[in-house]
């Protein structure tokens, strides 16, 4: 990337009014007598938190967008320097593939100084005269940095070239549905706090607001990562713009804080033809001191949450969109468009039960003996018409595997199945959305998508009948269609360092029904629950059979 020549203007974004906008294995089966006690599960309402609200309206005090302002460009500046120089702020090992922050240099150029050197520094470059030197012997109060001896560094940077132009993709970084939805495998949820500016007339060029997000694995042995931060959008040269995060502990500190994005983000570059190269670095400090043992290497690597794992998506997502005018399948192009947009709210909703952010997934351990992290969870459906009414009960599990399956789909678990068509959704012919036909009396159908990037891969599906199918292949709205999705995500167990292949994989599996017996949202009794746990545990059996042989 060619940004040598980008300067960094530094003017402040004007004020705007607008609104805020939101958005181990597997035990045997058991007997009825090792059931526990029924299953009480809490339940929340959905108000929004004080802490949100506290940070929105303290954000709209005119000396803290002042502050905020500040804030994001020194962190723009930042990010410039990450980006450019290369050599001096990271350490790249070509053997392993891997590239990792000098932090002593880092420290050293931006870490903050104590009051008192701050103070001499500043009357250096302003020469004022110094009729006082401070008694360096004496104690002064050193500013403490933003973050504790508890939270642990990730830095990452990676480069990849996607299939969006930069404008476009500007647009959707800076607009939290858009943002979301694109990254619904990493975001559990964001929303806009407040808009500080809109950028300049109809350019995002300065475009400034402040957003909450959680960020996720999707598994719920993994605990989310929620932070409060400004999103800075600046147009740097007329060929390069530049998006940067930064956590506003520093302005609204947060002493129970366990989670902060250092100054993140990405530089875009056009390539022709609708293409733009991206360069992202993920600066982050976390405590994982909770990280369930399955995934401790992964995470506290900075695997999990690294740059390599955004931009993967990012590029899978973008050719996902292109795939919505492929004219190489025999679909016609309204019912092609139709079948994308149902598995893609499919794998969205997919990915937010799995997910440990929302409120109402109270995930529980199954209340069986020697289940082991067999975790579920309920929800109750009245008025949504894309999902089905009534009680549906989600239980999930997360297994360690000696290697990675190489064939893991819909197909390799039943041996009644047929593909009956397929939408690629990029140039990895594993990513694609499949019509799965079980030959069975009635018919059934499943829709079902799988995704594979450098860093993992997942296979979304759910059950459809013959009419809805048809209907949806016709080219009708999906937009009422009720489904229920289950499926599998797979992570490696740690790092691949050099492309080495033999590793173990950690694969989740959720699966989602609608139970048929008198649970409620608060309580499931010992039948449900026995008949979700025969369900993963059989799930179970058949993937390890498939991958075996």
């Amino acid at each position: 990337m060619n940004l040598s020549s980008s300067k960094l203007q530094t003017e402040n974004p004007s004020p705007a009014n607008t609104s805020p906008k939101t958005h181990e294995n597997s035990p045997t089966r058991p007997n009825a007598k090792h059931l526990q006690s029924p299953m009480e599960l809490e339940t929340y309402d959905c108000i929004p938190r004080a802490s949100d609200l506290l940070i929105s309206v303290s954000v709209r005090a005119d000396v803290n967008k002042h502050k905020i302002t500040n804030l994001v460009i020194s962190a723009m500046e930042e990010i410039r320097q990450l980006v450019i120089e290369q050599e001096a702020l990271w350490v790249f090992d070509m053997e392993a593939g891997t590239c990792s922050l000098n932090v002593g240099e880092y420290k050293r150029r931006f870490s903050p100084l104590d009051p008192t050197l701050d103070e001499i520094v500043r009357m250096i470059k302003t020469q004022e005269q110094i009729l006082g030197i401070p008694n360096l012997n004496e104690e002064v109060e050193i500013l403490p940095e933003v973050g504790s001896a508890c939270l642990e560094r990730e830095a990452s940077r990676d480069i990849a070239v996607v299939c969006m132009n930069p404008v476009n993709l500007v647009q959707m970084f800076m607009d939290v549905d858009q943002w979301s939805r694109m990254f619904s495998s990493i975001v559990s949820k964001a929303e806009i706090l407040e808009v500080i500016s809109g950028g300049k007339g109809s350019s995002l060029d300065g475009a400034l607001q402040v957003m909450t997000a959680e960020f996720h694995i999707s598994s719920p042995l993994v605990q989310t990562r929620e932070s409060y931060f400004a999103r800075y959008c600046k147009q740097l040269s007329p060929n390069v713009w530049a998006v940067v995060d930064v956590s506003l502990e520093s302005i609204f500190p947060n002493p129970t804080a366990r989670f902060l994005r250092r100054p993140s983000g990405c530089f875009i570059q056009p390539m022709g033809n609708g293409y733009s190269k991206v360069l992202w670095i993920e600066h982050l400090e976390v405590d994982n001191t909770l990280v369930h043992h399955l995934f401790k290497p992964l995470v506290t690597s900075g695997f999990a949450f690294g740059a390599r794992r955004w931009l993967g998506t990012l590029a899978c997502e973008c050719d996902r969109l292109a795939s919505y005018m492929d004219d190489r399948v025999p679909i016609m192009q309204d019912g092609r468009k139709s079948i994308l947009k149902l598995a893609d709210r499919m794998t969205r909703s997919y990915h937010a039960v799995v997910s440990t952010a929302s409120p109402e997934n109270t995930w529980k351990p199954i209340p069986i003996s020697g289940a082991g992290d067999v975790l579920v969870t309920t929800s109750y459906n009245d008025d949504d018409p894309e999902t089905p009414r009534g009680v549906s009960i989600t239980v999930a599990t997360t297994i360690w595997l000696p290697n990675q399956p190489k064939n893991w789909d819909l197909l390799c678990l039943k041996r009644c199945t047929q593909e009956a068509t397929r939408v690629c959704t990029g140039h990895d012919p594993a990513n694609c959305v499949s019509i799965i036909k079980i030959d069975t009396l009635p018919l059934i159908f499943y829709l079902q998508e799988s995704q594979t990037t450098a860093t993992g891969s997942y296979v979304v599906y759910a059950p459809v009948d013959l009419f809805t199918m048809n209907s949806v292949l016709s080219g009708d709205d999906p937009g009422n269609v009720q489904i229920l999705a289950s499926g599998f995500v797979v992570l490696p167990d740690r790092p691949r360092i050099g492309g080495e292949e033999n590793c173990g994989t950690l694969l989740t599996i959720a699966i989602r029904v609608v139970d048929q017996h008198s649970s409620t949202p608060e309580y499931l009794p010992p039948i449900s629950v026995l008949t979700v746990y025969t369900i993963i545990t059989q799930t179970v059996q058949l993937i390890r059979a498939a991958i075996t042989q």
